[in-house]
């Protein structure tokens, strides 16, 4: 990624913590990274288009912290440490997760889906080998990780810190796939 365009994605990110969604705009980019309006659209084409980068950009330091534990172990320490290591991403970048779950629909939607192929690759093996509960594809984020979003939801709200749920949450998301 160009430092220009990390520039803008770090800027964006910033203004979406300050203010909002509606705190983006172009000129507050431009003021904020020190980027011209024309690289913002030639990197982005359009504010949306910053949204998009942004939110696949977040998805994937996401995602990034879940792999390590996506091993050979028990399905039961795996799957509980899944669940910790995102209520730690969260909790270590709050503004990112904030907009993770306030982004417009802009994301691409396939780049989403290969980001998240080891995850969804290590459940459906395991769901095959009949460690896991099988569940649709589909299942995995608003079933199987529900109480881990909504442990989230209610933390960016400022009401307990994850740190003192991530044990209890790791065990209900174990607790909604184990066989």
């Amino acid at each position: 990624m160009t430092d220009a365009r990390q520039s803008v994605l770090d800027a964006a990110l910033a203004l979406v913590d300050a203010g909002g969604l509606d705190a983006v705009t172009i000129t507050a980019l431009t003021d904020r990274s020190g980027v011209s309006n024309g690289s913002i659209y030639h990197h982005f084409g359009s504010r949306a288009g910053v949204f998009a980068a942004l939110y696949v950009d977040s998805f994937a330091r996401c995602v990034a912290a879940m792999r390590p534990a996506l091993d050979d172990r028990p399905a039961s320490v795996v799957v509980r440490e899944v669940a910790e290591r995102y209520l730690h991403w969260v909790e270590s970048n709050p503004s990112r997760a904030r907009f993770l779950y306030t982004a417009p629909a802009t994301a691409d939607v396939s780049a989403k889906l290969e980001l998240f192929e080891p995850v969804l690759a290590w459940f459906g093996a395991r769901m095959e080998a009949g460690e896991i509960r099988a569940l649709p594809q589909w299942a995995l984020d608003p079933v199987v990780m529900g109480p881990a979003h909504e442990s989230v939801r209610r933390f960016l709200m400022g009401a307990f810190s994850l740190a003192d749920a991530r044990s209890l949450v790791a065990d209900a998301v174990w607790a909604v796939v184990r066989p």
